[in-house]
């Protein structure tokens, strides 16, 4: 037990299929590499994939802790993680959609409060779009990212996303546009897309960071930034921005934004 809360950060995105998860695993193996405890936490009930990219067998999901706390069951946080390795914890989503059906995401709020004092990062991923359980977790994450890519239904969504922000004054709101998913979509210059969403956009994933073979890296249930011959091809160059990018997100170092794009 540490005396000083971790960090929440929650992923979000306006639609599927934009690397959202991926970011997140990878982000994880970032905290990794920076001597961090990290806590996974599957919130994306639309489906659920964290446990099963890591090859994780979870005994307990997310349902179980709910369950538990509701019934005055529940014992201690590290009774309901399954490990990856010695830095990487994981929670993960129900496969059963009746047991997704009985979650209720407040019930989820006390045990993310003892979790922060045990793990040094605890990244959330979410299902795509708003709902009310998303809100919910927006409003008690210590970061709320956002993923986007240049691509037009994602660029309609976000403005509509970003509206809802401002109207709710979600300030702890950061902007991540992925170029790495699909290298050739750049239909819209940044200062196009800025215009567009209404949002400033505080980092940037380049083109260079784009992996073809990610389905394999999935099957075999490897983080890439954490296998090494990966991270000396696709990473290593850019270490700095990746941990300063990592750093920032949990208030470590001062945003360092645009100048930065690739």
């Amino acid at each position: 037990m540490r005396n000083e809360k971790g960090k929440i950060i929650t992923i979000t995105s306006s639609k599927g299929g934009v690397g959202k998860s991926i970011f997140l695993l990878n982000l994880a193996g970032i905290y990794q590499r920076l001597g961090k405890k990290i806590l996974l936490l599957d919130l994306d009930f639309s489906g659920g994939s964290l446990a099963v990219s890591l090859n994780v067998l979870a005994e307990k999901t997310i349902y179980n802790v709910m369950d538990d706390f509701l019934h005055n069951r529940y014992t201690e946080v590290l009774e309901y993680v399954s490990s990856y390795n010695e830095a990487i914890d994981v929670i993960a989503c129900p496969k059963d959609p009746r047991q997704i059906t009985k979650i209720e995401i407040r019930y989820l709020i006390p045990f993310l409060e003892r979790a922060s004092f045990i793990y040094d990062v605890i990244l959330i991923d979410t299902t795509h779009g708003f709902s009310k359980d998303n809100i919910v977790i927006y409003d008690n994450s210590d970061t709320l990212v956002y993923l986007m890519t240049n691509d037009l239904l994602d660029l309609k969504n976000s403005k509509n996303f970003m509206s809802i922000m401002k109207d709710i004054e979600m300030d702890h709101l950061r902007v991540i546009l992925n170029y790495s998913l699909v290298p050739h979509e750049n239909y819209f210059s940044n200062f196009d897309i800025r215009t567009m969403i209404h949002w400033k956009i505080d980092d940037f994933l380049p083109t260079d960071y784009h992996i073809k073979n990610i389905t394999e890296y999935l099957v075999k249930g490897i983080i890439p930034v954490l296998d090494q011959k990966t991270w000396q091809k696709k990473y290593q160059k850019n270490e700095t921005k990746l941990f300063k990018m990592a750093k920032d997100l949990i208030g470590e170092e001062e945003n360092y934004g645009e100048e930065n794009i690739n």
